[in-house]
C-alpha cells in the first residue's frame, strides 16, 4: 500500500514558502530569546554599523574590488544590544552580517522543504528530525554575539558559550565552525535521504 498522501500541487510550493518564512523569523526569535534568559536584560538598542564602513568600502573598492567585498560581507549589517542604561556599556549583542542571513536564508529553505515533505508520508519524523538538527547546527555556526563578561569583539557564538562554561583559555581556530558546518550539511543530506527511501 502506497503511504504517499495526496497534496494539491499548488499546496506545496505555499507550504514549502510559508515554512521557509517561519523558519527564517524563528532564527532571530530563538537567538534573542537565548541571548535574553541566558545573559539577562531585553533588546533595548540597535545599531546599524555597515553604513559607517561604507566610505572605506568605496575606497578600498577603487584599489582591490575584491577585497572590498570581502570587507563589505563580513560587516555587521544590524545588531540587537541589550545595553546598560546606566553605564552605556553594550552588556551583550547579536550580530548579522551578509554571510549569516545568505546562510539563514539557505538553512530556512532546507529547513522548509524538509517539514512539507514530512507532511506527505505517513512516517512524518523519518529524516525530519536529523535534518532539523542540521538547520540548527548550521544556524549556529554562523551566528555571531558578543558579551562584556566573555569577549569583547564579535564572537561565534560557540566559542562564547565555552566561555561561559569556564574555558577561558579555549583557543580560536576556524575549523571547528567548518566542522560543525559538515556535519550539519551531513544531516540534512542524511535527513533527506531517508526522506526519499520513505517516500518509494
Amino acid at each position: 500500500m502506497d503511504n504517499t498522501l495526496i497534496i494539491h500541487p499548488q499546496e506545496k510550493p505555499n507550504h514549502w514558502l510559508l515554512m521557509s518564512t517561519l523558519l527564517f523569523i524563528g532564527f532571530f526569535v530563538v537567538g534573542l530569546t537565548a541571548m535574553t534568559l541566558l545573559n539577562g536584560g531585553i533588546v533595548n538598542h540597535m545599531l546599524f554599523p555597515v553604513g559607517t564602513d561604507i566610505a572605506m568600502f568605496q575606497l578600498i573598492w577603487q584599489e582591490q574590488p575584491l577585497r572590498a567585498l570581502e570587507f563589505i560581507v563580513t560587516k555587521s549589517l544590524f545588531v540587537f544590544i541589550h545595553q546598560d542604561p546606566r553605564s552605556g556599556l553594550n552588556l551583550w549583542t547579536l550580530q548579522y552580517d551578509s554571510i549569516t542571513l545568505v546562510v539563514y536564508l539557505f538553512a530556512a529553505l532546507l529547513g522548509g522543504q524538509l517539514i512539507s515533505r514530512a507532511r506527505q508520508t505517513v512516517r512524518h519524523n523519518t529524516g525530519l528530525l536529523r535534518g532539523l538538527l542540521g538547520v540548527v547546527l548550521l544556524v549556529t555556526a554562523f551566528t555571531y554575539m558578543t558579551a562584556i563578561e566573555h569577549c569583547s569583539g564579535a564572537t561565534w557564538v560557540g566559542f562564547v558559550a565555552f566561555y561561559g562554561l569556564g574555558f577561558s583559555d579555549f583557543e580560536f581556530y576556524p575549523y571547528y565552525q567548518g566542522t560543525l558546518s559538515l556535519l550539519s550539511l551531513g544531516l540534512l543530506t542524511w535527513g533527506f535521504i531517508k526522506q526519499a527511501q520513505a517516500n518509494r
